[in-house]
């Protein structure tokens, strides 16, 4: 072992050297801090007090299996074992997707609009590592909370996070084209499902290609709204006079969600914005 990689910047500089083909100079700096917090239970400031401090046997050990595991293009979400979200802790690993930015701005959106009222009943439609169903949960606490999805192991993952997160949400193993809720039950049904067209897997970072899965990323170049059609079908029968619909959507296809919205009956259809300034979420209310 180099004696020099017991300093933070060494170690540093030699994440660079392996992973500069891979990804950015931030992102590799990102991901360097991000493991190296992990594993010595660091906050951010610390890091910044401390960047002169040594490494001993051990978290040098880690940090070069972890860049190891990083040039296989293993995600560091995955090295590390969760992610935070919204205050949570979400544990991820190959059968859920990895929760991005712009899935927690698709709560704080639903939080937003929903101040003067408290929604009693929420559903997510392919919920995953139920990231955004446990969200809603701790904001709307007394809110029936459930979260759909057709993987059983993404399920056994989002009882995980349940658990882990102290938070009570019924989690349900079911094909969406199958499932049935009570009529006019629901105040909000929320999904993030697959809408990115199978012909854009060339542009995408090999680390997603490899370890999300892509039953929850990708949906036909000839039919990208499938989903959509099928939750706002759903919504038809299973939300309240009012009931709101929320879609976290492919940049490209945010108008003809919409169209395809007003088509199904719906009404006050409204694109948002996230913070890159792409149209990312769709929200839609039941015609009384």
């Amino acid at each position: 072992m180099k004696p020099s990689l017991n300093k933070i910047e060494k170690l540093k500089n030699l994440y660079f050297q392996n992973l500069n083909l891979k990804y950015s100079l931030r992102e590799i700096e990102n991901i360097f801090i991000e493991l190296l917090l992990f594993k010595k239970q660091w906050k951010k400031v610390d890091f910044l007090l401390h960047q002169n401090q040594l490494l001993n046997d051990k978290e040098i050990a880690f940090m070069q299996l972890a860049l190891q595991k990083l040039k296989k293009n293993i995600p560091v979400q995955h090295i590390i074992g969760h992610v935070y979200f919204n205050e949570l802790t979400i544990k991820v690993n190959s059968h859920v997707l990895i929760p991005r930015p712009e899935t927690e701005e698709l709560v704080h959106l639903i939080h937003k609009t929903n101040l003067n009222n408290s929604p009693t009943t929420i559903l997510d439609i392919g919920t995953g590592s139920g990231c955004i169903i446990l969200a809603l949960k701790k904001i709307f606490s007394k809110a029936k909370c459930t979260g759909l999805d057709i993987s059983k192991e993404a399920i056994n993952t989002a009882i995980e996070n349940a658990k882990i997160n102290s938070l009570i949400v019924d989690f349900v193993t079911a094909d969406i084209h199958k499932y049935s809720f009570d009529e006019k039950s629901l105040d909000i049904i929320v999904s993030n499902p697959p809408y990115i067209p199978n012909s854009n897997q060339i542009n995408m970072h090999e680390n997603v290609l490899e370890n999300d899965p892509h039953l929850a990323l990708f949906v036909e170049d000839s039919n990208p709204l499938k989903f959509y059609k099928i939750i706002a079908e759903f919504g038809n029968y299973s939300l309240k006079e009012k009931g709101q619909i929320y879609f976290e959507i492919h940049e490209d296809f945010a108008n003809d969600v919409v169209n395809l919205l007003v088509e199904k009956g719906y009404i006050n259809c409204v694109i948002y914005k996230d913070f890159q300034g792409k149209n990312r979420f769709v929200v839609a209310s039941k015609n009384e």
